[in-house]
């Protein structure tokens, strides 16, 4: 690449051949452009994540799904269990004192 002009320095310079006002506006300009462009998350709070992850994602939220469901099984197990051994220990009494 060829400098143009006369000093070959200048057009190597690290000074901005722009005004500061005019990059502020085109920065603006394009940070705006980017943000319309890029991914929308997809709750509050979520930053835009590539597509490549959704299905990792999905498979790890199933896998949670399926320990939920299984803890709260569980727990209704124990509690039916504890609410018929009460019904069982409550009408032994019952028998015992008739």
């Amino acid at each position: 690449m060829t400098p143009i002009g006369d000093d070959p320095h200048k057009a190597r310079s690290n000074l901005p051949p722009l005004p500061r006002q005019v990059q502020d506006y085109l920065g603006q300009k394009l940070r705006a452009q980017l943000y319309e462009m890029a991914p929308k998350p997809k709750y509050l709070g979520d930053p835009a994540i590539p597509q490549e992850f959704d299905a990792l994602i999905e498979k790890i939220e199933r896998r949670e799904q399926a320990t939920r469901s299984e803890q709260v099984a569980r727990i209704a197990q124990q509690a039916v269990e504890e609410a018929l051994k009460g019904l069982l220990d409550a009408s032994r009494v019952t028998l015992s004192k008739s």
